[in-house]
């Protein structure tokens, strides 16, 4: 994915490439722990120039220039935007699905939009090297835009749900490239400074987006959620070309691009959990999961993903999912910690709103509200564990304070009945937040602490990506429990599509059932969560603890200029 990565798949190629190499191998950037490699040889770093040796120094002056500039002024400016387009289209859902009188497929509003995230994650940072940073950055902000544009004059759910993965497109680019620009000019030791503020939009899109997403549903309409969208998209493009100043780097062609990115393990990926999660949608909207329309999606789909894995651990290209990163122990526990916390975290940030507004009556103002407590502790933790983990020098303690939080909170919402007080359930759902805060940083600074320069890109595309997926599929999984759950005690589908309005308006022995019955199956959801993040919390025990405190070494510049990067 990234140009300056060898096309080997085997982390021992590095080994021997620097017993067999004359030269002094270069130590950059890369933790001195005994449990990583240390040194990589100096055939397989890209030619830098004397800009470029910049990002390996700590000392340089002009990168921590640079890391104010983007941070403070331009990468949460965008950031945020992003993330609370997700939260504030949570506590829409229900008014979405009433005014298209559709809610069985309201959860692809938020699946699209994800799964499209994915589908540019791993083609980010090869283009922005092709392009540049800024204009890759400045097109990820325009389709951003464009899909926001199109979701609010959406004329039906279909249109609604194509047009939100167009919207992913640019949110899947402005995730990734303010990413890749912190990685780029900040030296690990000093990046969860950045990357914690960075990672503060999360906290900050759980606190503005639901009481912002109510606030417009009952004063306006839905669809202002998302033109909101381009008056403050503008904003972010006109900071982003004010203030955003990047580091020069040495790009591939579109040539080499096409000859070394994988683009059949990124459609067989996407394509197979697209027709995976469509076919579980299908059989449990219908609950005949043996049927013709049914099992033959799920099964190619599994078919497919199959493929994607048999074919990236094999082939000589760029891999979306490089067998790297899935035989070492110690990031594929970090990629399972990350998936299973995503996993989590969507099917909690999508389906606690519901719960305040389906079964509690809560209106979108309101579903906002119940959702503060826990969205204010997120947004001061990731801001607060990025000064930690930087002053602490590890990630691992952070790393098992959230997993056992997040596992812990996960299993009190089990508690949450049809009728559980207020303040009992904003107390259970900030538990979980808590836990939360923890897990958006860490996993990231472990990856990259894991492995050298040469594949840090690499290792951050392949994290984002697999922890994008994971919040796909929690979306699907948590959507098919609820309808399997209701379909099953009423034998009607139609009966998990009615909101807290409708159900008021049944006969008043069938509203209690109906209420119940809805609180058991959120209850479901919330077990299967609380066993996933279990699994989850397991992994965080084979990750190897290594130190971020390393040592670096200013790279010289390069003689010769028409070495390739």
């Amino acid at each position: 994915m990234h140009n300056s990565i060898p096309s080997t798949n085997t982390w021992d190629h590095y080994e021997e490439d620097a017993s067999a190499s004359n030269e002094k191998p270069l130590t950059s950037a890369v933790s001195t722990d005994s449990n990583t490699t240390d040194y990589i040889p100096r055939n397989h770093f890209p030619s830098i120039d004397k800009t470029s040796s910049a990002v390996l120094s700590p000392n340089t002056s002009d990168m921590s220039d640079y890391s104010k500039e983007i941070d403070e002024k331009g990468g949460p400016n965008v950031q945020v935007r992003d993330d609370t387009n997700n939260t504030i289209v949570t506590v829409a859902l229900p008014t979405i699905s009433e005014h298209f009188h559709d809610a069985s497929r309201s959860f692809w509003i938020g699946t699209s939009y994800s799964l499209a995230t994915n589908a540019i994650l791993p083609a980010v940072g090869v283009l922005s090297n092709i392009i540049g940073r800024k204009p890759m950055l400045y097109a990820s902000v325009f389709f951003f835009m464009l899909g926001s544009a199109l979701s609010g004059a959406s004329q039906n759910m279909i249109m609604l749900i194509v047009c939100r993965a167009i919207q992913g497109l640019g949110g899947g680019g402005i995730t990734s490239l303010v990413n890749i620009i912190i990685s780029d000019i900040t030296p690990l030791k000093t990046r969860p400074i950045y990357t914690g503020l960075v990672a503060s939009a999360w906290g900050m899109a759980l606190v503005l987006g639901p009481i912002l997403g109510g606030v417009i549903c009952q004063r306006t309409t839905w669809r202002w959620i998302f033109f909101i969208n381009l008056p403050v998209g503008g904003i972010a493009i006109s900071s982003l070309i004010l203030f955003l100043r990047v580091l020069p780097v040495q790009g591939q062609t579109f040539r080499k691009f096409s000859k070394t990115f994988d683009f059949f393990g990124l459609i067989t990926i996407i394509t197979g959990v697209v027709l995976f999660l469509l076919g579980i949608s299908l059989g449990a909207s219908s609950g005949r999961w043996s049927r013709p329309g049914v099992l033959p999606y799920i099964v190619i789909g599994a078919v497919l993903v199959a493929t994607a894995f048999i074919y990236d651990f094999n082939t000589k290209r760029n891999a979306v999912l490089p067998s790297t990163f899935f035989l070492n122990i110690n990031s594929l526990s970090l990629l399972v910690c990350s998936f299973v916390h995503f996993l989590n975290y969507y099917l909690f940030s999508y389906y606690i709103p519901q719960y305040f507004q389906r079964i509690r009556g809560d209106d979108p103002i309101m579903a906002g509200v119940h959702f503060l407590p826990g969205g204010c502790v997120l947004c001061c933790l990731t801001i607060s564990v990025g000064i930690v983990l930087k002053k602490l020098g590890r990630y691992k303690p952070l790393l098992y304070i959230g997993a056992i939080a997040c596992t812990a909170g996960m299993g009190s919402l089990i508690s949450l009945g049809a009728y559980t007080s207020f303040s009992k359930s904003m107390g259970l759902t900030t538990i979980y937040m808590f836990g939360s805060g923890f897990l958006f940083l860490p996993p990231m600074i472990a990856m990259q602490a894991a492995f050298p320069p040469s594949l840090m890109s690499m290792a951050t595309a392949t994290l984002m990506f697999i922890r994008n997926m994971g919040g796909a599929i929690g979306i699907t999984i948590g959507e098919v429990i609820f309808s399997q759950r209701v379909t099953g005690v009423f034998h009607d589908s139609s009966i998990a599509t009615l909101s807290y309005q409708q159900i008021q308006q049944r006969p008043a022995d069938e509203q209690g059932h109906i209420e119940e019955t809805f609180a058991s199956a959120f209850r479901t959801i919330w077990i299967f969560a609380t066993i996933a993040m279990a699994i989850g919390t397991l992994a965080v025990f084979f990750v190897k603890s290594n130190s971020i405190d390393q040592k670096t070494e200013k790279v010289p510049a390069k003689e010769h200029k028409d070495e390739q990067v």
